[in-house]
């Protein structure tokens, strides 16, 4: 267990703008797509994607948390 790989900013910011792209891409597409059933499906990914991204930035900021308080010796 102790040999778990922490994320680093770099990737996590990486992620967040890829996932920001598709989020943008697909909403693009719900606003153009005369189809209701793809509009649904497609609001449905961008609802999940969206979570996805609050996952990424939760870890950001979770990682300057732990390297604060590494920084400072505290529990």
């Amino acid at each position: 267990m102790k040999n778990r790989k922490k994320a680093t900013p770099k990737f996590l910011l990486t992620m967040c703008l890829i996932y920001g792209l598709v989020v943008i891409g697909q909403s693009v597409q719900v606003i153009y797509t005369p189809s209701t059933v793809v509009k649904v499906v497609n609001l449905i990914a961008i609802i999940f994607l969206s979570g996805a991204i609050g996952a990424f930035i939760r870890e950001i900021f979770i990682l300057k948390k732990e390297a604060i308080t590494d920084s400072t010796g505290q529990l």
